[in-house]
């Protein structure tokens, strides 16, 4: 070959080579070319951006604008998908609808921004199942209550305690709707007896209670249970198997125990008070007048804030325990809510959710929904929403901001969550089979 070819591809090699290098070390500084008509030359080169996305589950395939996303590669024909958990990089800045795919899960579309030399974080996405739900057993509508190691279900209308493990069933010989499970075991406290899933389980508790006792409240710490007889508020002693006396001559509206204090509602000439009595002491330490025109119950809870309900005006009281006088919180139009910690819960008004922010006393939309909401779950896990109306059940994402049907029924009641397991229960009507469902949810 002469010599003058050789030194001229030699040239053009040293050209190439400086090119590529320069195009390599501007696409690994987050540069890219932009070559969209009509060209504009302040744009032709631009800094990128980055999104990292993941999920729960992973493995989900991942698409921009409809394009499914590829791993980088020389070879034009390789089909190796980018699954999450990912970091996509060198994105153009712009708007993008980010949507992700797995097999067996509900696909889910997010809009998201791309900014330069910026990464857009979409990482708390949660997958739901695109599963059917699975049949446990044949009830009428009513309550359903989970058992603390989550191996039995209680079904009030029926009376049943349920074996989620078989299915198998117990009808118990008495009918009650306001159970107790009691902390670590599978049994659960009736009208003054213990239940378990079978007769040798059981214990009664009505010598030692009398007759016409109701409004039960369990103290886990204590291990007691509280009841009202007539006028008087008084306990049983799991561990010791006794009774105590607490209370008498009170009109009594409803109440909450609280360790050594026991939170009162009640009328005593012609007003509504709400007290604080301890225990130790045995006398009231301070109360408080409320409106007249409530009808009052305590939700309990495991926050230091005292929670008392005004079924009548839909407000929720939010009361500091030692010191009732002060100005507290209060929410109105409000019909169920879930806490997600000390200072802050989740609660709807029918057609809206929000979150409510307790240092603040401020209340944030997160969504509205075309349907009356009947009840809201928080699963603190995964940090989403189940929301139920009359015939659907719901998924709300409290990391991306989107909502999800992710089933729809003809009736639906009563869910409950095991958040260990991510299996929802609840009661619904599916074509002519009514009773009680389970819902896998991840």
């Amino acid at each position: 070959m002469p010599k003058k070819i050789r030194d001229y591809l030699f040239g053009i090699f040293i050209i190439l080579f400086i090119v590529g290098t320069a195009l390599i070390s501007l696409y690994a500084s987050g540069y890219k070319f932009n070559l969209s008509w009509p060209a504009r030359f302040n744009r032709i080169l631009i800094k990128t951006g980055m999104i990292a996305v993941d999920s729960a589950p992973r493995g989900a395939t991942i698409y921009l604008n409809g394009q499914v996303v590829k791993n980088f590669s020389l070879n034009p024909w390789s089909k190796e998908y980018i699954t999450t958990a990912a970091k996509i990089k060198n994105v153009l800045p712009g708007e993008y609808e980010l949507r992700l795919e797995r097999e067996g899960y509900l696909p889910l579309s997010k809009k998201i921004s791309v900014y330069s030399g910026q990464t857009t974080f979409a990482e708390e996405i949660n997958l739901f199942r695109q599963d059917l739900p699975y049949f446990i057993a044949s009830t009428a509508a009513g309550e359903l209550s989970l058992s603390p190691d989550r191996k039995y279900l209680y079904a009030d209308t029926d009376n049943q305690i349920i074996s989620l493990k078989n299915e198998e069933a117990r009808i118990l010989p008495l009918a009650a709707t306001d159970g107790l499970w009691l902390k670590d075991q599978d049994r659960i406290f009736l009208a003054g007896r213990l239940f378990g899933p079978k007769a040798a389980d059981d214990r009664d508790y009505g010598q030692l209670i009398g007759p016409g006792a109701s409004d039960w409240h369990y103290d886990e710490n204590q291990n007691r249970i509280y009841y009202r007889n007539a006028s008087s508020l008084a306990y049983l002693d799991i561990n010791d198997k006794t009774s105590r006396l607490v209370l008498s001559d009170i009109e009594l509206l409803t109440y909450e125990p609280r360790g050594e204090s026991l939170f009162l509602v009640t009328a005593a000439g012609g007003q509504t008070l709400l007290q604080k009595y301890s225990l130790k002491n045995q006398k009231i330490m301070e109360q408080i007048a409320l409106p007249n025109v409530g009808h009052y119950r305590f939700m309990a809870n495991d926050r230091p804030t005292v929670s008392l309900y005004d079924d009548r005006n839909k407000t929720l009281y939010l009361i500091d325990p030692d010191n009732l006088a002060s100005a507290g919180r209060t929410i109105d139009n409000i019909v169920s809510w879930q806490w997600l910690n000390d200072d802050t819960l989740i609660y709807n008004n029918n057609w809206e959710i929000y979150r409510f922010d307790l240092p603040r006393n401020s209340s944030s939309l997160l969504t509205r929904v075309g349907e009356e909401i009947r009840e809201i779950i928080w699963n603190g896990r995964n940090n989403y929403l189940i929301f139920s109306t009359a015939d659907s059940l719901n998924a709300y994402d409290l990391g991306i901001g989107l909502a999800s049907r992710i089933f729809q029924g003809e009736k639906i009641a009563a869910p409950i969550l095991d958040e260990k397991n991510d299996t929802l229960y609840f009661w619904a009507q599916v074509g002519q089979q009514a009773g009680i469902y389970s819902l896998r949810l991840q």
